[in-house]
């Protein structure tokens, strides 16, 4: 049974003037599978919050107000010593957690005794507020972060976020709570500490969710930032501060800096060691004869004097530089020395203290390091090495280099170390990606999803499986992985990928039904954009936005107008300076037959882009084409594959509505431009080899039809166009008169006798 006096779980709160969400958050712990818990609510000097909190009328939960504003990390350490949980989560005071957050993450850690910490996933909730009800509209879900513990990159960058952890209380404590200095990410402060003593365990469950404002956002993260000078010294801090000894799971480096002179150009090159280099290291500054006493070096430091690894040695007289290092070797109790003089380029090689490690300790023959970096030649320095600290201090005695056996320090190639190897594997994945190489992209992404330790799981990857997906024409993988993840609890990101896809695949009662189910996972119906909040301008574009155009698409594809102009309109209310809105009601007018309001429609889309959309040249197109103005018409496709050239949409639209007026020769350099980007497009081969027989060019003719049917063997145009060549039969006057194959197989006469024909949609949109 469950003890009051002695939870499984505390799960701590500090709010600050936000009580119109902070009900919402209670709440979703009220809801939680697992009833073994406590909640502290800390309020961090903002509006009282007591009459929410009592709302609630739960002796589990614990209110204590405060008037003075002291910051996050003030309140959760106040927390932890309040706290009687063995386990202590954290929740942001308008973030949720899902029912199962405390009993998943509680396993975990029941699991895994050895463990300090274990986190699940979480969502990036994109919303908007109405600013006098306070009701918020989520209209984007995205998994932004989901990676495999992996030490070496926790101390680089912070990949388990506060919402989606829980710890062991007595670990948080061993490693000194969080540090009240630090005013952003001050759960990676907290994090990286942990991980010098602790493994941590990801659970693969998305257990909640943060919001972020898609607008002006009034978090003390987001508000830090702006002064970039203070956040990189935030940052600094993070860096710089150790758990107290012993460690256990990372390596001890003390970094020995031989300073010539103290001042600006010495703060700035330690500001760039301490940006780039990530494994922790204590830095201590050797005064050697730089000409200050040690008091006066500190203050020279200026704000990196605060920082808590930092020491400095003072040698009033200056000394031979082996001899310096070597005293201050005698005062370290670290095992790896890593020596350096103001020649060290730091940002060339930041991580290389990583690699060096890693060679040290696999090749028994090695002691020292060292690296080929431009600027560090030995000429200029024999240090910029990293060494096992016995081994130097026994190899610079007098008496060994009077025998010969000075250290000896061979230099290696940097090597991406074992904790980077995704993010080298993923650049080269993206430049793959940039240059149009879908296939060896692909090859690649099979090798990272084969991967797992330390990496980003499917949930993460998934977006890059869509977009190969897409790219090569193979859906296989990506369906599949696609229902797995919503078969295990991921699903408002990946109903909208499901709804784009059955949308593609021609499935469009299937595609509206996954649109409905993420809609209900956003909790958004239609009434929600009747708020004052909307319309919004947004410079991109949110996951409802495509959600919308999609199932607006879909029913458009039914014939259900009425609903499609709707969806269209509430994309529209998501983003009020997108074009694609109107080019969706264009289309539903198009098909109500009323080209006035289409005609208007495009005429008042809103931006640049609409202008230079191929798609709204078709569309005028086909408003002129229902007008009986084709010469209008194919000025307006021109247009289309000018905005487009190697848009395949362009293609059938302009070939029939130029043969219906006799416009071949103006057809042949857009068309040979398209197949300049689609080379492999034997349609467009099949309608230049009928451009060119109708312009009476019998080698032109013949060289694009064989192009065709080496393509498509079975293409009726080329086949048609050759069998007339090789007979013999005499070539068509120019611009007159032409026999094709529609997109149906069927031939068409397309003489002047049936020119009106061709002024049907059923035969120009074939």
């Amino acid at each position: 049974m469950p003890s009051p006096d002695h939870p499984k779980v505390t799960a701590l709160i500090s709010t600050y003037n936000r009580p119109q969400y902070l009900a919402e958050s209670i709440q979703s712990i009220m809801i939680q599978t697992m009833d073994d818990w406590e909640l502290i609510v800390l309020n961090d000097g903002g509006v009282d919050v007591a009459g929410v909190v009592e709302k609630f009328a739960d002796p589990r939960i614990i209110y204590v107000p405060d008037s003075v504003n002291k910051g996050a990390a003030i309140r959760f350490n106040q927390g932890l010593q309040l706290a009687r949980g063995d386990y202590v989560c954290y929740l942001g005071d308008d973030d949720l957690f899902y029912p199962n957050h405390f009993e998943c993450l509680s396993k975990a850690l029941d699991e895994n005794p050895e463990a300090g910490l274990a986190y699940s996933d979480l969502y990036a909730a994109s919303s908007v507020s109405d600013n006098k009800t306070g009701e918020r509209f989520t209209l984007d879900k995205q998994m932004l972060v989901s990676r495999d513990f992996n030490r070496e990159f926790m101390f680089h960058f912070n990949h388990v976020l506060h919402v989606s952890l829980m710890h062991r209380r007595e670990a948080a404590l061993r490693v000194g709570c969080f540090d009240e200095n630090v005013k952003v990410l001050i759960e990676w402060s907290l994090n990286r500490r942990l991980a010098f003593i602790y493994d941590f365990v990801h659970v693969e469950e998305a257990t909640g969710e943060y919001h972020m404002a898609v607008f002006k956002s009034d978090r003390i993260s987001v508000r830090e930032r702006r002064n970039q000078e203070s956040y990189k010294h935030n940052l600094r801090r993070i860096r710089c501060n150790f758990p107290a000894e012993p460690w256990g799971k990372i390596d001890r480096v003390d970094m020995l800096y031989l300073v010539d002179r103290w001042g600006k150009k010495l703060n700035n090159h330690l500001k760039d060691i301490i940006d780039n280099f990530d494994h922790p290291m204590r830095i201590k500054l050797i005064g050697n004869g730089a000409g200050l006493t040690a008091k006066e070096a500190k203050n020279s430091l200026k704000e990196l004097a605060e920082l808590k690894n930092i020491d400095i040695i003072h040698y009033p007289q200056r000394l031979d530089p082996v001899i310096a290092f070597r005293k201050a070797a005698k005062e370290s109790d670290a095992e790896f020395l890593f020596l350096v003089t103001p020649n060290l380029q730091a940002v060339a090689a930041p991580r290389r203290i990583f690699v060096g490690l890693d060679v040290l300790k696999t090749k028994e023959d090695l002691h020292s390091i060292r690296w080929n970096v431009p600027g560090e030649e030995k000429e200029k320095t024999v240090f910029e090495c990293l060494v096992y600290r016995d081994y130097f201090l026994k190899h610079t005695r007098p008496s060994a280099t009077k025998k010969g056996k000075a250290m000896m320090i061979p230099t290696v190639t940097m090597a991406t170390p074992k904790g980077f190897k995704f993010d080298a594997m993923y650049t080269t994945y993206s430049n793959l990606v940039k240059e149009k190489d879908y296939k060896a992209a692909k090859s690649l992404m099979t090798d990272i999803m084969a991967e797992r330790k330390g990496f980003p799981h499917v949930q993460y990857l998934i977006r890059d499986l869509e977009e190969l997906a897409y790219n090569l024409g193979d859906f296989e993988e990506f369906e599949r992985e696609l229902f797995g993840l919503l078969e295990r609890g991921y699903l408002p990101d990946n109903y909208i990928r499901l709804c784009k896809l059955r949308h593609h695949q021609g499935r469009y009662k299937e595609a509206i039904e996954a649109g409905w189910k993420a809609m209900a996972c956003l909790d958004l119906d239609i009434e929600s954009f009747d708020n004052q909040c909307f319309p919004l301008r947004l410079p991109i574009e949110l996951g409802c936005f495509r959600l919308f155009m999609d199932m607006g698409d879909c029913y458009l594809k039914l014939r259900d107008e009425v609903q499609a102009a709707r969806y269209y309109h509430m994309a529209s209310k998501v983003n009020g300076e997108n074009h694609r809105p109107f080019l969706g009601f264009a289309k539903a007018y198009l098909a109500a037959g009323e080209l006035g309001r289409a005609e208007g429609a495009l005429s008042h889309m809103p931006g640049k882009k609409g202008q230079s959309d191929p798609e709204t040249h078709r569309l005028l197109a086909q408003v002129c084409r229902q007008r009986k103005n084709l010469q209008l018409a194919f000025e307006c496709l021109l247009k289309a594959f000018e905005h487009g050239p190697a848009d395949e949409e362009n293609l059938e639209p302009l070939y029939f509505t130029g043969a219906g007026i006799g416009r071949f020769r103006e057809m042949v350099m857009p068309i040979r431009e398209f197949l300049g980007h689609r080379p492999d497009h034997s349609v467009g081969w099949g309608r230049l080899s009928s451009i060119y027989f109708n312009l009476g060019e019998k080698f032109l003719a013949t060289e694009a039809a064989e192009k065709c049917l080496a393509l498509d063997p079975k293409n009726q145009v080329a086949k048609s166009i050759m069998s007339r060549i090789n007979s013999g039969r005499e070539m068509p006057k120019p611009a007159h008169a032409v026999v094709e194959s529609g997109a149906n197989g069927l031939t068409i006469d397309t003489s002047n006798a049936l020119a009106n024909l061709l002024n049907t949609d059923s035969i120009l949109m074939q």
